[in-house]
């Protein structure tokens, strides 16, 4: 896939996926619950691959369960099936999700009295789960690495006999999707305590209801980008609520600094540059909480704004792809250097207007993808290998990056 910028940015009205993040949620929760009806689910890939997880699990006893490289999904799973009594399934995906932690949700699920055995490599997929009823009670977990490993144990601790109180060990990563699992598992009638350093989830039944889910403010942010690397811009983002339970919405108040008005309507949103800001201003932004996020604002920033830091995002090399390796190789490609030393992030260089076409290692990661695009923004012809990893999060991303002006060609 090759990305261009004919001219200049179009107008342009962007639809958005809806959000896979509350999707898996509220999936689990309807697979739970009989009578639920969801409204508006995302159709990324992870979300499929989600959706035919819980059709076997519904319909059959036993079987293989290939996530691929859906890691929210296959954790939430692994949760799922070990509280599924009478069902025996292998839990599995490609290579890179059998190197991703699970250990700490693992280890968590068998102080509960979970039957979990490791077939390669221990604590990590392959796994084979013997469903089971589990009393529940307390679990203690480190949150230092993922956020879904809490996310999961919330979701199925209503089930549990006597519910469950999870006890959080040091500094957490991605807060912002723990208290969004909170916010629906509340929505659905299910009660969540959250103390000092403890969430408690007492013993109850979810209560079926219809759910709409919100469009995606993880897609939403390649788009803010774009607005902070762009003189002017005029882009709506169709579906976005400003009281969003997502919290990558944060990207309205990010893009503020770098002079970005979002305006709302019934519609979405509206994304105008309202000011220029300096080449030259300086800050350091704390993205512990936002790794989705993180990705492309480093983009936008490295070509724009070399001076701004980032902190707060040594989980990034945990996910789909080891990201800050993924966007120190890509930035290399228009000359500008991504240094990483004692947890933070800044530019060094900046980009080379002799070169003109550049080729892009996505290491199969979506957001990496999606991210590089960008710097076709500043002239560059961007040839993205495996560009087809967007479905993963945004099956219609280049379709609307043609929208706005974008030559896209196979």
């Amino acid at each position: 896939m090759t990305i261009a910028l004919n001219q200049h940015i179009s107008p342009a009205v962007i639809e958005l996926p809806a959000s896979k993040s509350i999707s898996h949620r509220a999936m689990m929760i309807e697979h739970m619950t009989p009578g639920c009806k969801l409204y508006h689910c995302s159709e990324a890939h992870d979300t499929k691959l989600m959706e035919h997880a819980l059709v076997m699990l519904r319909e059959q006893n036993q079987g293989v369960l290939d996530m691929q490289d859906a890691g929210t999904p296959a954790r939430f799973l692994l949760a799922l099936l070990a509280i599924s009594e009478g069902k025996e399934f292998i839990l599995t995906g490609t290579k890179r999700l059998q190197e991703r932690p699970m250990a700490d949700l693992i280890n968590a699920l068998r102080s509960l009295g979970a039957s979990i055995t490791a077939l390669e490599h221990e604590d990590c997929l392959p796994l084979q789960i013997k469903g089971r009823a589990l009393r529940g009670g307390e679990v203690s977990i480190n949150t230092g690495q993922s956020s879904q490993f809490i996310s999961a144990l919330c979701l199925i601790a209503p089930s549990l006999m006597n519910g469950l109180d999870i006890h959080l060990q040091g500094n957490s990563v991605s807060a912002s999707y723990i208290q969004m699992t909170t916010s629906i598992m509340r929505q659905f009638g299910v009660q969540v305590l959250s103390k000092p350093h403890c969430l408690s989830l007492p013993p109850a039944s979810y209560t079926p209801r219809e759910f709409t889910i919100e469009a995606d403010w993880s897609s939403a942010s390649f788009f803010f980008a774009m607005a902070i690397m762009l003189d002017e811009c005029d882009i709506c983002l169709r579906r976005l609520t400003q009281d969003s339970i997502q919290g990558d919405a944060y990207v309205v108040e990010l893009a503020k600094d770098f002079g970005i008005e979002t305006l709302f309507t019934e519609e979405g949103c509206t994304l105008r540059r309202t000011q220029p800001i300096d080449r030259h201003y300086t800050k350091q932004y704390e993205m512990t909480d936002y790794p989705d996020l993180a990705v492309p604002i480093i983009v936008a920033c490295a070509e724009t704004y070399p001076l701004v830091t980032f902190t707060g995002i040594a989980h990034l090399e945990l996910k789909e792809s080891k990201r800050i390796s993924a966007l120190q190789e890509g930035m290399s490609q228009v000359g500008i250097k991504l240094a990483y030393e004692n947890e933070v992030l800044r530019c060094e260089g900046k980009a080379d207007s002799q070169r003109k076409e550049i080729t892009i290692n996505t290491h199969q990661d979506h957001r990496i993808a999606m991210s590089m695009s960008l710097l076709a923004l500043k002239g560059f012809r961007v040839t993205l290998q495996d560009a087809d990893c967007v479905r993963k999060s945004f099956p219609d991303y280049f379709q609307q990056l043609h929208k706005l002006g974008f030559d896209i060609a196979d």
